[in-house]
């Protein structure tokens, strides 16, 4: 008796261009910790990401509910998710493109971004946020695509 086996090997799920993540991105920052705050509203926040010298660079305010900004260089795109390592500091000055050294206990926050597209105008995903080596807190949103108007 003969057998055979037919295996058929899914491809690896090809990057998504960057440029689907290029854009300002719109919405709310929400606590993704138990025992959060109950008396704290989601906040609108803005995620500004940009093509710079072929890395994608992008900005969250307001971040940690205040005037701080996360800033993140050379994220990594896989499938339809970014990644992201960011720091957070205060925002820069008006008309600047330099970023303030960051002061105080944000010198040591760092933050990991992780998104996903469900489409091209919707971006879900969460920070979480770290004190030295330690998780803090993890926050989640819901972005959508600002468009440009014509």
């Amino acid at each position: 008796m003969l057998c055979v086996a037919l295996v058929i090997q899914q491809p690896p799920p090809e990057n998504e261009p960057q440029s689907r993540f290029v854009g300002n991105w719109v919405g709310v920052q929400t606590w993704g910790i138990e025992g959060a705050p109950p008396e704290r509203e989601p906040q609108p926040v803005t995620f500004a990401i940009e093509l710079v010298d072929g890395k994608l660079v992008g900005t969250m305010s307001p971040f940690f509910g205040g005037t701080d900004v996360a800033y993140f260089s050379g994220a990594q795109i896989v499938g339809d998710q970014l990644s992201a390592t960011a720091a957070v500091g205060p925002s820069p000055a008006a008309g600047s493109t330099q970023r303030p050294p960051s002061r105080g206990f944000t010198a040591n926050v760092r933050v990991k971004f992780d998104f996903k597209t469900a489409d091209r105008n919707i971006m879900t995903g969460t920070a979480d946020v770290f004190v030295g080596d330690v998780k803090w807190v993890r926050f989640n949103y819901v972005l959508d695509k600002q468009r440009s108007r014509y």
